[in-house]
């Protein structure tokens, strides 16, 4: 499948950072009937956790928000692109995948294609953890019916015992559970002790991502 090694090598030229294929048949009918999906992942300069380690919420939220524009630019010129050989493909953008802030869930969740695509797994703070850059990406995806190789999925946390994240959390929001694909999100995360706050603090232009700055691998990657 040569169309396959192409389509993940253009996107990495592009700028991605991993990219992934998964089976997604029956989960994107609220789009548009596309039964697989590409991860794309996108690391955070290492810049912006300097910008939360000094509290400089205001400029790390410019350059999040700009990481989002490139994946999102990411993710349209490969949909362009597998519509060009002749198949149905659909950007999954921010636009187009509504995120209810209150829940902090989009219609389709990335972190469940990137998941099933096995780029990484969901660490104790419900946040999506990659073994190269831990917590510090943002994510995007395309549905498509061209064919795909899928990748093997993670179905369980990688974490071990690290509890970065939980200790770090100011509103005590994480549970001690670690994540696995049978669980719901609710059996990790109190979500509406951690929306309420996030909110509150984004609505004074402030920020609370200490989940992803703590978690170990994102540390490591910092110190690369």
């Amino acid at each position: 499948m040569s169309e396959v090694n192409d389509i993940k090598k253009y996107l990495i030229e592009l700028g991605a950072s991993k990219v992934g294929y998964a089976d997604v048949d029956g989960l994107a009918n609220e789009f548009i009937d596309l039964p697989n999906g590409i991860s794309i992942v996108l690391k955070l300069p290492k810049q912006a956790m300097d910008m939360v380690k000094e509290e400089e919420y205001e400029e790390y939220w410019k350059c999040f928000h700009s990481q989002i524009d490139r994946i999102t630019e990411i993710a349209l010129k490969g949909e362009e692109y597998i519509k060009d050989l002749g198949y149905d493909a659909f950007a999954l953008t921010m636009k187009r995948n509504e995120c209810n802030m209150e829940k902090l869930l989009s219609i389709l969740p990335y972190k469940t294609i990137a998941t099933k695509s096995g780029l990484g797994w969901i660490g104790r703070s419900a946040l999506f953890v990659t073994p190269e850059y831990g917590s510090a990406v943002c994510l995007g995806a395309i549905l498509t019916d061209m064919p795909l190789d899928f990748d093997e999925p993670i179905t369980d946390s990688e974490c071990d015992e690290c509890t970065n994240c939980q200790d770090a959390c100011p509103v005590d929001a994480i549970n001690p559970q670690k994540w696995n694909d049978r669980l719901n999100r609710e059996d990790i995360i109190d979500i509406e002790a951690c929306s309420t706050y996030i909110i509150d603090q984004y609505k004074a232009g402030l920020g609370c991502t200490k989940c992803m700055s703590e978690c170990r691998l994102t540390q490591e990657y910092l110190k690369k």
